[in-house]
């Protein structure tokens, strides 16, 4: 599935109807979504590489989905946090008078990672602990942006 980011959205819709739509992405603690990226592309690729490799090649960077690059600021009414993805959809849908009972359903991904332990217990471990540096530096925008922290 390709995503669209907003910015070519809002080139090819009339400012109009643009402005009348509610617009809203979804960005996840880095630390976090590293980990969780990492597990789903070991699934996606159906073969293990260790996360060392993941660093070296991958990311997940949502920051271009929903900012315009060329200034850099976000260009979607609303950007969601995962980690408060409930209490947030909830704001979101009573804005839209779309009923919502709080239970979303669907773990899409949820089977894919295996180490379901927090991630700054992950990144506690030797082997994990150079990486946090790495990911702070690699997400810094998002983390400026929406007040991460590891």
């Amino acid at each position: 599935m390709a995503i669209l980011p907003a910015c070519i959205c809002k080139q090819r819709i009339p400012d109009n109807i643009w402005n009348s739509y509610f617009k809203f992405s979804v960005e996840r603690n880095p630390w976090d979504k590293s980990i969780s990226h990492y597990y789903w592309l070991q699934h996606q690729r159906n073969t293990e590489f260790s996360f060392h490799e993941y660093i070296k090649r991958s990311a997940c960077i949502n920051y271009p989905i929903y900012t315009d690059p060329s200034k850099g600021n976000i260009i979607v009414d609303k950007v969601l946090k995962y980690e408060q993805l409930t209490d947030d959809l909830s704001t979101v849908f009573e804005k839209l008078g779309i009923p919502f009972d709080g239970v979303l359903g669907s773990k899409a991904k949820s089977q894919y990672r295996k180490d379901r332990r927090p991630y700054r217990e992950v990144f506690s471990e030797d082997e994990m602990k150079p990486y946090v540096d790495t990911i702070a530096q690699r997400y810094k925008r998002e983390i400026e942006l929406h007040g991460y922290d590891f």
